[in-house]
């Protein structure tokens, strides 16, 4: 069976090959897992980024309603106040000024 030593170099170069195929194609799917694993993080990632992105711009309308109706509240409470505490101020200047000038 081995009748020189190139044959027995054969030999362990043949087997030397073959582990080196297995361990690259161990190698290669090691890193498919790898990339597999990177590839479902990413997509929750994405997932997650857009729920958040959702509810931003959820918040964002009620915010910009309730703004747009506190304007609305803010001008009715001015003219209350305008109507009832600047005026009856007015009248009193008035009054006294009145007053001022009758002495």
């Amino acid at each position: 069976m081995l009748e020189t030593s190139s044959d027995l170099l054969y030999i362990v170069s043949a087997f030397s090959i073959l582990w080196f195929t297995v361990f690259l194609c161990w190698l290669l799917y090691q890193a498919a897992r790898v990339l597999r694993n990177a590839n479902r993080i990413i997509e929750n990632l994405t997932q997650k980024l857009e729920l958040i992105t959702d509810a931003v711009e959820f918040i964002r309308k009620k915010v910009d309603g309730l703004s747009s109706s506190m304007g609305v509240v803010s001008a009715m409470v001015a003219n209350l106040v305008e109507k009832f505490v600047v005026n009856k101020l007015a009248s009193k200047l008035e009054e006294r000024g009145e007053r001022k000038k009758k002495k």
